[in-house]
């Protein structure tokens, strides 16, 4: 069963930004061109953003685990978006599977869930499933990513009418693990980011979002956690790698297939 461990992941509560709402934010960055990013969902709770989420089947939406942490009957999944308050393709969500290691808050180890569609996606120019990555190791140091979400521009703010992207890079996992950031609490199948300027981030929540890399435009990870100070240099923000799961990931969407 594929799971990434780390003995030594116990974050401080004080320290993740994962408490009781997930509103995507990204502090900097660019309105994206409309639909450009067809993969995007926007997971929502009574008609607000709750987290990000990224198509990849048909009928599933890949997400961070810990976004559901609130009653199903209330959330739904909506496709097709540009601004938050346009009509999109919205679903009732069918079925719920965390991955089965998942460990929540303080652990957030094996952070992703992934929710079926009460219906099935025709492909479109707006609506379209995001690839899988083919290789199983986790994306390298100084690849060049994105990722997007309906988002605070600026700490404290509100929601993002538009969605917006943030470039990014993948760091050293070693370097993000010493002492001076964060001490050791990432595991191998984690994501360590940096934006180009010290004040952009990602960030309280753009949880569940997908993080793109490459000129393939391959699904990396799915943003986790960062600081609550979002543009803390010494917490950069974490994504789930996606490549360690993948075999996971079309075990589950392939039993609806």
């Amino acid at each position: 069963m594929e799971a990434c461990v780390s003995s030594l992941l116990v974050l401080a509560l004080g320290t993740l930004s994962v408490g009781s709402s997930f509103e995507t934010q990204i502090i900097g960055g660019r309105e994206v061109i409309p639909h450009s990013r067809p993969y995007m969902a926007s997971l929502q709770r009574n008609g607000s953003h709750l987290c990000g989420g990224v198509l990849v089947h048909p009928k599933w939406v890949l997400t961070a685990a810990h976004c559901l942490a609130q009653r199903m009957a209330q959330l739904r999944l909506v496709l097709g978006l540009h601004t938050l308050d346009s009509p999109g393709l919205t679903f009732r969500i069918k079925a719920a599977i965390q991955h089965p290691r998942y460990k929540p808050v303080p652990a957030l180890e094996n952070d992703l869930a992934l929710l079926q569609l009460d219906g099935k996606v025709k492909p479109s120019q707006t609506i379209r499933p995001l690839a899988l990555p083919s290789k199983r190791q986790v994306v390298a140091a100084g690849t060049r990513c994105s990722m997007a979400g309906w988002g605070l521009t600026h700490q404290g703010g509100r929601l993002s009418r538009v969605l917006r992207e943030l470039d990014l890079q993948v760091l050293d996992t070693r370097m993000c693990n010493n002492s001076r950031f964060w001490n050791g609490s990432l595991s191998p199948c984690m994501v360590c980011l940096a934006a180009n300027s010290k004040d952009q981030a990602p960030c309280k929540g753009d949880s569940g979002g997908p993080l793109v890399c490459g000129k393939g435009q391959v699904l990396a990870g799915v943003l986790s956690f960062s600081s609550r100070v979002c543009t803390d240099i010494f917490k950069p923000p974490v994504a789930t790698a996606v490549a360690p799961y993948v075999s996971w990931i079309r075990k589950v969407t392939g039993r609806s297939a």
